[in-house]
């Protein structure tokens, strides 16, 4: 659907509406010292990290900036050191960012503190990526005033004659939405078009062509990086919830309770209290020691 146009220095395709949106919106940043925020949102599978990457490559060739693996992050708080640490036109692409901004934690200290960044660095002239499943789970700040452009990734389904179900997922097709009135309306308007609708009518509908455009080096290094983000995180989350089941552990061993009374009332089972317990102990000699 529509002209493809190759661009020769990312060895690419860009849909030519596509290119001519983000050339529009660089001259801004470029000529008229202000920011971009692009935001690429859809189902999980339909391709969003690789647009963003293709994206980002073509951004890199207009402001002669670089861009790879260093630019994409998976948590505001490295997003924004790496922002802060960088000189202007850079790129910076927040990844898998659902968990990161998802405005149902809209009150946590991390995210109040990424909207304000977002709302106060215009001046530093970068390029922002965001990539989650959906816009409506923004900070509605975020998607009122500081996007530019919404790139909607479709998911479909077509005939295959080679696949076993006789069908094929179809990836590459998306819709692109100007930040306007009747796009606000119907993405935070829930009683009457639900939580995740989208306008009906959109600017156009078009297809980027897949093409990965990391080198097998860069793909490795960015699937190890986000492979330790994911551990890191949820280690982290693994090592509150063992604190906070430790404190409780300790307030119910002081009063006296036994270990099958504490096992009944908080729902662990005997061997989890016995590791605690131990966990507990250790924690107590080495604070001695």
């Amino acid at each position: 659907m529509g002209k493809q146009i190759y661009i020769e220095e990312i060895d690419a395709c860009l849909p030519d509406k596509l290119k001519l949106d983000i050339d529009i919106l660089l001259d801004d940043v470029m000529e008229g010292e202000m920011d971009l925020l692009i935001i690429l949102d859809g189902k999980e599978g339909s391709g969003k990290s690789f647009d963003a990457r293709l994206i980002s490559k073509y951004i890199s060739t207009i402001t002669k900036t670089p861009f790879g693996v260093d630019n994409i992050h998976f948590s505001t708080e490295k997003y924004m050191t790496f922002s802060e640490s960088m000189p202007k036109f850079t790129i910076n692409v927040l990844d898998e960012s659902r968990e990161a901004l998802n405005k149902r934690r809209g009150m946590s200290k991390s995210n109040v503190m990424f909207t304000n960044w977002l709302s106060e660095n215009r001046d530093k002239q970068q390029i922002h990526i965001i990539v989650l499943p959906a816009i409506h789970d923004l900070d509605s700040y975020i998607s009122i005033w500081r996007m530019k452009l919404l790139i909607h990734k479709l998911l479909g389904r077509g005939k295959s004659e080679t696949s076993r179900s006789g069908s094929k997922l179809v990836r590459g097709y998306f819709k692109v939405f100007d930040n306007n009135k009747d796009l606000q309306q119907v993405m935070f308007n829930k009683a009457k078009y639900g939580s995740y609708a989208y306008p009906r009518d959109c600017n156009y509908v078009r297809k980027i062509k897949y093409k990965q455009v990391f080198t097998d080096e860069e793909l490795k290094a960015y699937k190890l990086k986000k492979a330790a983000e994911r551990r890191a995180k949820y280690q982290s989350a693994k090592k509150k919830k063992d604190e906070k089941a430790l404190k409780l552990l300790n307030v119910l061993l002081e009063s006296g309770l036994s270990r099958r009374e504490i096992a009944r009332r908080t729902g662990y089972g005997r061997e989890t209290i016995n590791d605690l317990a131990r966990s507990s102990k250790e924690m107590a000699e080495t604070t001695q020691s």
